[in-house]
């Protein structure tokens, strides 16, 4: 008698089971669903850093919320990096401008510059490292991280690209205009400068001269048309 007793207690088990698994499957759908939904049509359209989730939305996505975080903590520890570059910019730009007689003697400045631009791009390869790390922790059905994806790709990895490529064609033109200050330091008694004039007698100091200041030129064009159109990087 006791083997029957034993059947009919699993078998009660399984019954009472079998809703809450239903519910709880739902539910993750619901959220998933949710979720999807918030991916495309808010963050694709406006952007991680300008949604503003209400309580509502909240509860729809339920437990995906934490997904979104991964988005959000490493997309403003970007814009962090950016921002205290900017600001130390900023700061040695308050200085003034270094005109080309001073080039020599100003050199320091520039090669900070330089040397800032270099450490924001490492920050920035840094974070993105964490963050894909964060991001390949996720455990998401095919349906959530095909949305992700395309979402973290423009949050975060397009976003860290265009910083990276920006630091690091700006950070060409200074360590180029470091050359040349490194010239007019080495000879800077052979050199005249009258009204942004530079003259050299030495035929082989002039086409040295020629050479950077045209490596210096193209770096200064290149710089120009990155910053002009990675403005977007700047958020």
């Amino acid at each position: 008698m006791p083997a029957p007793r034993v059947h009919i207690l699993c078998l009660m088990l399984l019954v009472l089971c079998a809703p809450y698994v239903g519910a709880c499957g739902r539910q993750e759908q619901e959220q998933r669903k949710a979720f999807i939904a918030f991916l495309e049509k808010d963050v694709m359209a406006a952007g991680a850093d300008r949604v503003r989730i209400s309580d509502t939305t909240r509860k729809k996505i339920g437990n995906y919320l934490r997904h979104f975080d991964v988005i959000t903590a490493y997309a403003k520890d970007l814009g962090d990096i950016n921002a205290r570059l900017a600001g130390e910019k900023t700061r040695i730009a308050a200085l003034g401008p270094v005109p080309m007689d001073k080039i020599g003697s100003e050199r320091a400045r520039i090669e900070r510059l330089a040397a800032a631009l270099f450490r924001s791009a490492q920050q920035v390869d840094a974070v993105k490292a964490r963050a894909d790390a964060a991001r390949a922790a996720l455990k998401q059905p095919e349906d959530v991280r095909a949305a992700f994806d395309k979402a973290y790709a423009k949050e975060v990895s397009e976003y860290a690209a265009a910083l990276h490529g920006l630091y690091a064609v700006q950070k060409d033109f200074y360590d180029e205009a470091a050359r040349m200050g490194m010239f007019f330091e080495k000879h800077g008694e052979k050199i005249q400068i009258r009204n942004n004039t530079v003259t050299i007698d030495e035929q082989a100091l002039a086409a040295e001269y020629n050479a950077l200041q045209s490596a210096l030129q193209e770096k200064s064009r290149k710089m120009q048309d990155a910053l002009a159109s990675g403005g977007s990087a700047a958020r």
